[in-house]
């Protein structure tokens, strides 16, 4: 099955560039071609799923430009496997990666001017203890294969087994293979290549943490009826932390204290006092959560602006969600999706457009507007969206939206630097 056209989906690669993901190491030599594989994490644990990129960098112009590319990336099969995300293809006669689970992750490269296939496995050398994954993107209609935009071309998914030991890992480019060929049909030679470092396997220990604050013993102290969001947060042995709320099975000591937790999200149903327990594996996180009267003496402590993150509860559905096309005082932004009923957009790039700088709080790990911190946010592969309702209050902006072009458009006056 060959794609001329394929839904943009990882919002990642749309919204940043693509040197900001994690897990790039063995940089090339910046003068020249680099095939580049790179990961949206570095820690991973068993079960969980890793988005892998490639992209062509450094891509020479005019005459001697690309016109075509076969990639081949090795990894360890004792670590990773396809279950899941591949299908068997009839018309090919071999597995592929399945639709929603490969990407064309940049608005550059899913027009009918490059054709790019879905990626498929390979076992080169059984004896060796790695498996391979082909990808390839062609030029058409008399164009070249364009890096200006330092953006991949194709993303798929990876699952950690739920066996793997812990230890490191490498995702890598492999010479057999891998060809690249310029207008005039010659191969190119002497690329460079980057390699993706990982980091498998259980935590030392998981901290239950209110939004994206940091751990902390203190009792979490609610008033009855209310509702807060918390997440565990792996702690690896190198000093790596990574949210793993999705992965872990929730527990409440005192359903009748606390409504048992979903994901993370707990809700006060009586008073007195339980824990919250979160577990990955063999690994459990517990803190302890007091439920008072409103209005208790307990309750009135110096204010604190709690930071709430909410996840996207499926990475996959919201990777393949629906386009949507951002238009801010008639430039275009950063692509936004529909999921769920809901249109998401990039904070940074609608801001950039607006004339408004976005800040960073180390402190709360959230993004801040003129030195405030947005207490409100919603992330993907680390990079940080606000719904479109939010548009107005946050950054005073005047939102339209259009939903038979599937087109978000926002005015406002551009503030002057």
């Amino acid at each position: 099955m060959y794609l001329l056209r394929k839904t943009t989906a990882v919002l990642l690669a749309l919204l940043v560039s693509i040197a900001g993901f994690a897990g790039i190491a063995s940089a090339s030599d910046s003068k020249k071609v680099s095939v580049d594989v790179t990961t949206n994490y570095t820690t991973l644990v068993p079960g969980q799923s890793v988005l892998v990129s490639v992209k062509i960098s450094n891509i020479p112009s005019g005459r001697n430009g690309l016109h075509s590319g076969k990639v081949v990336l090795s990894y360890d099969e004792n670590v990773f496997t396809t279950e899941g995300n591949i299908r068997f293809d009839d018309d090919l006669g071999k597995y592929i990666w399945r639709d929603d689970t490969f990407f064309i992750p940049s608005k550059s490269f899913e027009t009918t001017d490059y054709r790019i296939e879905n990626p498929y496995p390979e076992d080169s050398n059984p004896a060796d203890g790695r498996q391979e994954v082909v990808l390839s993107i062609s030029a058409l209609n008399n164009k070249t294969i364009n890096s200006t935009t330092n953006e991949a071309f194709a993303s798929f998914f990876l699952t950690v087994k739920k066996e793997a030991k812990t230890q490191d890992t490498l995702i890598n480019i492999i010479s057999k293979g891998t060809m690249l060929e310029d207008t005039a049909g010659n191969l190119v030679q002497g690329y460079g290549t980057t390699s993706a470092h990982l980091l498998v396997g259980a935590p030392k220990r998981i901290e239950i943490v209110r939004g994206t604050l940091p751990p902390t013993s203190n009792l979490f102290k609610l008033s009855i009826n209310s509702g807060v969001e918390l997440n565990a947060l792996a702690v690896f042995d190198n000093g790596d932390t990574a949210y793993v709320t999705e992965l872990s099975s929730w527990e409440t000591t005192d359903p009748k204290v606390i409504k048992a937790p979903v994901q993370g999200n707990i809700q006060a149903i009586g008073l007195g006092k339980a824990s919250v327990t979160a577990t990955l594996g063999s690994v459990t996180g517990k803190h302890d959560v007091a439920v008072y009267p409103a209005n208790a003496p307990e309750l009135i402590e110096q204010e604190v602006v709690h930071v709430i993150i909410t996840r996207i509860p499926n990475e996959r559905s919201f990777a393949v969600a629906t386009v949507v096309q951002v238009n801010v005082n008639g430039k275009t932004a950063e692509p936004g999706r529909l999921s769920d009923g809901t249109v998401y957009v990039s904070l940074r790039s609608v801001s950039k457009l607006l004339g408004v700088d976005v800040g960073y709080d180390s402190t709360k790990k959230a993004p801040m507007i003129d030195g405030k911190t947005v207490t409100h946010f919603y992330t993907f592969s680390g990079v940080s969206y606000i719904m479109a309702r939010d548009i107005s209050s946050l950054l005073g902006a005047e939102v339209k939206w259009d939903e038979k072009k599937t087109t978000l458009t926002i005015e406002a006056s551009v503030r002057k630097k």
